[in-house]
């Protein structure tokens, strides 16, 4: 119990710090009306490499400190980032779930999906959604590429992070793993 509580403590101080990190790149783009949104780095180390008890908690308190700040109904991004989080854990078992290319292309693929879902409902509250779709393409773009270029560092830093802290998930490989 105790080394579930401390796998999901090291992961969301992770996410607080990439939240920290992606919140500082926003304000800098704000000039040019561009937002970056990187929920799948914040699933694919979870669903991955952890239970589905401490992913799923992992995922939905993610989700749920996102919800704070966000301007939408509260517990939105926890649901979706649980259904994201408990289809990325059902095909784990197909995926070489060590490798850090396939974390970061499970990034991408929670990325994409979270963004066009979230877009979609989203879509009826914009001023004038015609002409928001250049906008929300060059969004998806910039986030598809920053989820790339720091996924890498931002799964070894959660690796890394469950090393110092005592807390490395399993590595059993079977069936139900």
């Amino acid at each position: 119990m105790f080394h579930s509580l401390r796998q999901v403590l090291v992961l969301l101080a992770c996410a607080g710090l990439l939240g920290a990190l992606v919140g500082q790149l926003n304000h800098a783009l704000a000039p040019l009306a561009v937002t970056v949104a990187v929920p799948g780095l914040l699933l694919s180390f979870a669903a991955l490499r952890l239970p589905l008890r401490t992913g799923l908690a992992v995922a939905c308190l993610a989700g749920l400190w996102i919800d704070a700040a966000a301007p939408v109904g509260f517990g939105r991004h926890a649901l979706f980032f649980g259904i994201a989080f408990c289809a990325l854990h059902q095909v784990r078992s197909r995926l070489p779930r060590q490798e850090t290319l396939i974390g970061v292309v499970a990034a991408l693929f929670i990325n994409l999906a979270l963004f066009v879902l979230f877009a979609l409902l989203d879509l009826g509250a914009l001023p004038d959604p015609a002409s928001s779709g250049l906008r929300l393409l060059l969004e998806l773009l910039v986030s598809q590429l920053f989820t790339a270029l720091i996924g890498p560092w931002f799964l070894a830093l959660q690796g890394g992070a469950l090393r110092l802290a005592s807390a490395q998930p399993e590595t059993t490989v079977g069936r139900f793993a």
